[in-house]
């Protein structure tokens, strides 16, 4: 089961506690962060774990233990990577190129076969990890160059050992434009 105390229209902003002073950088993860960070368990199913990410609007989850423990990260990439490997779901470039494949939307079979895989494969076997985090007292810097070195899109923001939150990529573009 997804794990989330969110409202339903989504994740609240942090409240600020940023230096003026120093513009978009002088904010911190936490001032940034959505939150809660919508997560989901290890053992959870990619079935479940995609429902999740369609009804709340997100890309990604953080997957964390029973004691809240960040395990690992699960993003739409890291699905469609398994959906690509067990069912033979063939990765599109982008759009077009789904949608202009005539012999691939004509299986038969792929529907069918890409929910098998989804109700099957469980979301340790498919998350990254060890997932790549930020502390929630971390410059907006900081945040910034560990998605960029990484080539990440969200960043799970953790206080004393547990997610506190997760910065997106939307998330900094958007303070940046209220800066």
């Amino acid at each position: 089961m997804p794990r989330s105390t969110g409202s339903a229209s989504g994740p609240r902003r942090a409240a600020s506690t940023r230096n003026p002073r120093l513009g978009f950088y002088g904010y911190t993860a936490g001032d940034v962060m959505s939150k809660p960070a919508v997560t989901i368990g290890p053992g959870e199913t990619l079935k479940s774990a995609a429902a999740v990410m369609s009804r709340r609007g997100v890309s990604g989850l953080p997957v964390v233990d029973a004691k809240k423990g960040l395990v690992g990260v699960l993003s739409q990439k890291d699905i469609l990577r398994v959906l690509h490997d067990e069912a033979g779901l063939a990765l599109p470039a982008g759009l077009f190129d789904l949608l202009l494949d005539a012999d691939e939307a004509r299986r038969s079979d792929l529907l069918p076969s890409c929910r098998a895989v989804l109700s099957k494969t469980r979301v340790h076997d498919a998350m990254s990890a060890p997932a790549i985090s930020i502390e929630s007292g971390a410059t907006i810097d900081a945040a910034v160059r560990l998605m960029v070195d990484h080539r990440i899109n969200r960043l799970p923001v953790q206080r004393r050992g547990k997610v506190a939150g997760i910065v997106t990529r939307h998330d900094l573009l958007t303070q940046m434009g209220q800066s």
